[in-house]
């Protein structure tokens, strides 16, 4: 919500790129910036980030560090736990940290692009502190208002930060209108037009008298029988088996870079109901209206072209998917309220997470066409086969194949693992199954 005040009202403070490295709880605090870079002079110095830390007085201070450099730490467990007994909230880095697991087993939250284990000693020192500084396009100055969950990390000038709370409300309000009014079986098409937005923008919330009905209308789209016969026949597979079927086969069918919001113990399978999205007209168009024609037991797979500057699924759209009983998301792009999402256990797959809207970014340049999808081509009704380890894409008419010699594969991976437990060399029991020729084409 932080992030669509902030677009509102034309400012630049959503960051991409930041994220958990730890299952972090949600912070909100105040900046104390510090700016890193990298060591030149032999001399030694004070460990970087030491006296920002000891200088803190005040229990709403978040630590915002700069300069970061790729594949060094700037942050450890020794300053988490120094941090945690300054009652510091927890650190934001445009960068790396090591040590994660030392800030995690004390509950500090760290937030930056990614974790290490090459120590910043001699090669990162502290360069300032207290000024303003870059963090990932965003001009962040000390005191300035920080915000990060799983979305992503948003910064809010201070001097500007009773405006954009409430416009914030506003919008979260609107939001909760909207929900009820799914709920209430309103088509989301409806919902979610323009004009339900730019309402956002009036100096004053309004009651709504929209009843929650009991249960919204249902989903007047059923799955087809061949559908569900398809789907049956991935109910129990995995995406290995699949992947290593589809390999055999010399199918292309792995999502690259397409990875699961969860670690999601089930397998989502179901045909494509295929969405392209392509930059936003003036005006802009729609950009969720299709999901009213999506059927029961569908994967809804959008094309985005791996954008990661806007989303096109958010809390509302999965609520929806969820009530008209869809089976998932697969993105080629970024989704956000994804606390909703993993809480839910709806099942989404996509190339990141942020909370930037699509809204006036991007619009649907159409649906059920052939579509690109991490480097996959995915046509309309195409099987989508995914879970924790990432998505792979079927061809319709080659399922049945593709099905079958996945079964035997896994079946022959099955007794390789019975022939383990009972004494046998990993060795000896791959050469008796052949464990080197299943997913050799052929």
């Amino acid at each position: 919500m932080m992030s669509d005040a902030l677009d509102f009202l034309q400012l630049k403070g959503a960051t991409y790129g930041l994220r958990p490295l730890w299952d972090c709880p949600k912070i909100v605090g105040r900046a104390s910036t510090v700016e890193v870079g990298i060591k030149k002079q032999t001399a030694p110095t004070k460990h970087l980030l030491t006296p920002v830390i000891d200088a803190v007085t005040t229990d709403d201070r978040i630590l915002v560090v700069s300069g970061g450099t790729e594949g060094v730490s700037c942050w450890g467990d020794i300053v988490a736990n120094a941090s945690q007994m300054r009652k510091i909230r927890g650190t934001i880095i445009d960068g790396m940290s090591r040590d994660i697991d030392g800030s995690r087993d004390i509950g500090y939250p760290v937030y930056g692009r990614g974790v290490t284990m090459i120590s910043a000693r001699n090669r990162i020192v502290q360069l300032n502190s207290g000024s303003s500084l870059q963090v990932r396009g965003v001009t962040v100055s000390e005191g300035d208002y920080v915000i990060a969950d799983r979305c992503g990390t948003v910064f809010v000038p201070a001097e500007r930060i009773e405006e954009v709370l409430d416009l914030g409300e506003r919008i979260d309000h609107r939001q909760a209108l909207m929900v009820k009014e799914v709920l209430a079986g309103k088509p989301v098409s409806e919902v979610m037009h323009d004009t339900k937005f730019e309402a956002i923008q009036q100096n004053k919330k309004t009651a709504s008298a929209i009843p929650v009905a009991k249960a919204p209308n249902r989903n007047p789209k059923d799955a087809s029988l061949e559908d569900q016969e398809l789907s049956a026949l991935f109910a129990k597979s995995d995406t290995p088996g699949v992947s290593d079927a589809l390999d055999k086969l010399g199918i292309p069918g792995q999502a690259y870079n397409i990875m699961p919001l969860a670690n999601y113990e089930g397998v989502t399978v179901g045909p494509a109901f295929t969405v392209r999205y392509v930059p936003a007209s003036n005006p802009p168009g729609s950009v969720g209206d299709f999901i009213d024609d999506v059927a029961i037991g569908d994967v809804v797979v959008i094309d985005n072209g791996g954008r990661t500057d806007c989303t096109v699924w958010g809390d509302i759209m999965t609520q929806y998917a969820g009530l008209r009983g869809i089976a998932g998301t697969v993105i080629d792009g970024v989704c956000r309220d994804v606390n909703r999402a993993i809480d839910e256990n709806y099942p989404v797959f996509t190339a990141g997470r942020w909370m930037r809207t699509g809204k006036d970014r991007v619009q649907v340049g159409g649906v059920n066409e052939s579509i690109g999808i991490g480097k996959v081509r995915v046509q309309p009704r195409d099987i989508v086969v995914a879970d924790a380890n990432g998505v792979v894409i079927v061809p319709r008419d080659r399922a049945r194949e593709v099905a079958e010699i996945a079964r035997k594969i896994e079946m022959s991976e099955d007794e390789i693992r019975e022939l383990i437990a009972g004494g046998a060399s990993i060795a000896e029991a791959r050469e008796k199954l052949g464990y080197h020729t299943l997913q050799r084409k052929g």
